[in-house]
This record gives structure tokens, sequence and C-alpha cells, in this order.
């Protein structure tokens, strides 16, 4: 396409043009008309059929790092149930207080922040009076409820022995998350199921329809 514009383009006299530089010249504006007809929203790009001829492929696989979270299946760090700080947990919410700022964020096992909300951001702090009350814990805790939305968390880990829940600062800042249905608490890690290869007790091997076979071992 760019080698055709720059062959058309050239500023040719008429009289050094012979007859197909002259056509080429003159079908320019139709041919350009109709590759611009041929967007996506078009309906000549629109196929009229239906998707009987698709195949769903029966192997997929899912590219969402967390994905094993989401299922409980990935480890935890074990042996931090009854010890302080607890590092059994997949995504830990923090709230963090000082004398000017209410600072909270989400940390993942592997010690990076995920997602965080703070009153040092300015769109967050020309909204409020205070940058330290309850209003300020709850805001923040609005802006980073919806923010682990917009991200995929919908489970969090808080642990209670670090901050007091019966802080009206702190219940304040838990509540914006219960509101939109964030869970406080992560599941259990499931344990796998052991599935034997072959069936000792048997003559067959698992998952197969018994048949008597030489090279299996009597028992």
């Amino acid at each position: 396409m760019a080698g055709c514009l720059r062959k058309v383009l050239l500023p040719l006299p008429r009289a050094t043009c012979n007859t197909s530089q002259l056509e080429t010249i003159q079908n320019f504006a139709v041919q350009l008309k109709a590759l611009r007809s041929l967007s996506t929203g078009s309906p000549r790009c629109m196929s009229t059929k239906d998707n009987s001829d698709y195949v769903i492929n029966p192997v997929y696989h899912n590219r969402n790092p967390r994905n094993l979270e989401k299922m409980a299946l990935a480890r935890k760090r074990l042996g931090w149930k009854f010890q302080s700080p607890r590092k059994d947990y997949y995504n830990k919410l923090v709230l963090m207080r000082s004398s000017r700022h209410t600072n909270a964020w989400v940390e993942h096992q592997s010690g990076k922040i995920v997602v965080s909300a703070s009153t040092a951001e300015h769109a967050i702090s020309s909204q409020l009076y205070s940058l330290n009350d309850v209003s300020a814990c709850e805001n923040v805790g609005r802006v980073l409820a919806q923010r682990c939305l917009e991200s995929g968390i919908t489970e969090v880990f808080f642990d209670e022995a670090s901050e007091s829940t019966l802080s009206e600062k702190v219940s304040s800042f838990l509540q914006a998350f219960k509101d939109v249905d964030i869970a406080l608490t992560e599941p259990e890690v499931q344990d796998k199921k052991f599935s034997p290869g072959v069936n000792y007790d048997g003559y067959n091997r698992y998952a197969e329809p018994k048949a008597w076979k030489e090279d299996y071992q009597d028992v």
C-alpha cells in the first residue's frame, strides 16, 4: 500500500505520464474509497455465518498467574499460624495510621504491594477535612476496596492481632470492604487427593476396564 501511494502521489507532469499512469491516478480515489469502507463496523466485513463450524479446544490454558490462589490450591507459608506477624496468606490487608496520613495497601505473600490507597494522594486528600480521622479511614477503605475489585481480588487476609477491630477507625475501614462483598478471610489450602496410577488390588490398571493382561503381576 505504501508503495502504491508513493507511486501515485508523485507530482508527475501530464506530458510525461503514459496511459497506464494516468489510469492509476484516476482510479486511486475509487480504490481509496473502497478501502475506507472496509472498516470493522462495515456490513461488508461482518460475517453472516453462524458459529456452527467452530470447534472448541478441549484443552484450556489459564494464563492468570493468580489462578491457583483463587482456587486455594497454591501453597502458603507454614508454621506462622500461631506466630506474629502471620505470613500464611496470599494477600494481606494492611492499615497504617500516622499523625499526618492514613495509608492502606494489599501485600502479596512475596512481599510486593499489589494495590494501595493513601491520603497522600491529592485525589483523596482534596475531598477530606482531616487526613487521619474516622472519615479518612472509611474513604481510604472505599477507594482501596474498589481498586481490589478492579484487580480481581475478592478475598484478603486481615490480621486482627495487629489491629484492634474495636477501634472506630479500623471498624469503619473494614466495613468499606464488607459493603462490596470482599471477604476478610482466605480459604484454607485444599489438600491434593492421591490418585494411584496402578491398581495393585486387581488385574487392571487404574481407570481402565477390567481385563486380564499377561504383563500384570499375579495378586
